[in-house]
């Protein structure tokens, strides 16, 4: 239908509402409305665990498009709604009107919906159900020490590939628990409705292999052997997003051994990753290895380089003064050691003195000749 027949409704007695709820649930059995009956469960289990809290007696009708979407599509969903005593109020919203009866009064009818809906999922996919009650109970949203656990599966088909589970662990929970709902999802997301669950079992298919890593630790792959460990100590808590990279049954190890089922095996690319050192560990093995190569432990710093080139310079310059020193002190010795030859020496630079004053004298009187000639012919 495309509009909610909700309007105005009185609400009717909790027997006759009971059997009226039967009825409706073993109708969206028959049509196969799984996605129905999760939300009127959903609406009822928080009618069941909050009673007293007006918030969970009102529907957004009017603004949830998802749930206006899905009681549009399904009359039975609004008979299911309508039984319980809701009605739409002047806002469009859906309301719990309670017609005066206490908590404690309508107890027993959330009770009652609640075990008929849960019988009714029970007959639409009973493995689903089976697995669910195998595990832990989830704790509320937000609840202190629970841990929000997602799941990608990689590879396994096409069904499988690309899916994301998603579920709510106690920090106290062990990854076995994990492993199990993991395995279970595999399973039912590969199956997909009731008759391939049937083809499934008869065809007795095996199962596959995979392998958790948790890429969030350096690609960590969890083995068999953390399967008794906390979530918490492993790291999971309060969110894990975890990989499940999964090994197709027809490329398995056909050598494996019998009851090897869906045990975790370890994917080699995986833990390769997981033994990869860090680029930081690898720069501190190559600065490790080149250490006594370095240029600061060869040469030292900066300041020891110019204390060093300083204390060279001023050797060479103190070698330097030490040579000029002995050569002064040799000619000295030479000059002591022999006076006749210095006595020579100044006789020779008489000589040329002498010389010198001669050549000056004779070259004025040249001058002044020529100077009386010109002055004659004139």
């Amino acid at each position: 239908s495309s509009s909610l027949a909700l309007a105005g409704h009185p609400g009717v007695p909790t027997g006759l509402a009971s059997l009226r709820m039967d009825q409706i649930a073993r109708n969206i059995v028959d049509k196969e409305l799984a996605p129905v009956l999760e939300l009127l469960k959903t609406v009822v289990t928080n009618l069941h665990n909050h009673p007293g809290d007006p918030r969970y007696r009102r529907l957004p009708y009017s603004t949830n498009r998802k749930l206006r979407a899905m009681l549009d599509s399904s009359t039975d969903g609004q008979a299911f709604l309508m039984a319980l005593g809701y009605s739409m109020d002047k806002t469009g919203d859906l309301n719990l009107d309670l017609k005066g009866r206490t908590v404690d009064a309508v107890r027993p009818l959330y009770a009652r919906a609640l075990s008929i809906l849960v019988q009714s999922l029970d007959q639409l996919s009973p493995q689903e159900t089976a697995l669910d009650r195998s595990l832990p109970s989830q704790p509320e949203e937000g609840a202190a020490g629970s841990s929000s656990v997602t799941v990608r599966f990689v590879k396994g088909g096409p069904k499988l590939h690309g899916t994301v589970i998603a579920r709510r662990f106690d920090a106290s929970d062990t990854l076995q628990h994990v492993m199990t709902w993991t395995e279970g999802s595999m399973e039912l997301t590969r199956r997909g409705d009731r008759r391939d669950d049937q083809a499934a079992a008869a065809t007795d298919q095996p199962e596959s292999q995979y392998q958790l890593v948790d890429r969030a630790q350096r690609n960590r792959a969890f083995t068999a052997e953390d399967a008794n460990s906390t979530l918490q100590s492993l790291g999971l808590w309060p969110i894990a997003n975890l990989t499940a990279v999964v090994r197709d049954p027809s490329s398995a190890d056909s050598s494996a051994p019998d009851g090897a089922g869906s045990r975790p095996v370890v994917d080699t690319r995986a833990q390769r990753r997981s033994e990869r050192p860090l680029p930081s560990q690898l720069l501190k093995a190559h600065r490790d290895r080149h250490q006594a190569f370095s240029s600061k432990r060869a040469m030292g710093s900066t300041q020891a380089v110019k204390r060093a080139q300083a204390s060279a310079a001023a050797e060479r310059r103190m070698a330097q003064d030490r040579l000029l020193a002995t050569l002064m002190a040799e000619s000295k010795a030479t000059e002591a050691s022999d006076p006749s030859a210095a006595a020579a020496e100044a006789d020779q630079q008489a000589q040329l003195e002498r010389d010198e004053a001669l050549a000056l004298q004779l070259a004025r009187e040249f001058e002044k000749e020529f100077s009386q000639m010109q002055e004659a012919q004139a």
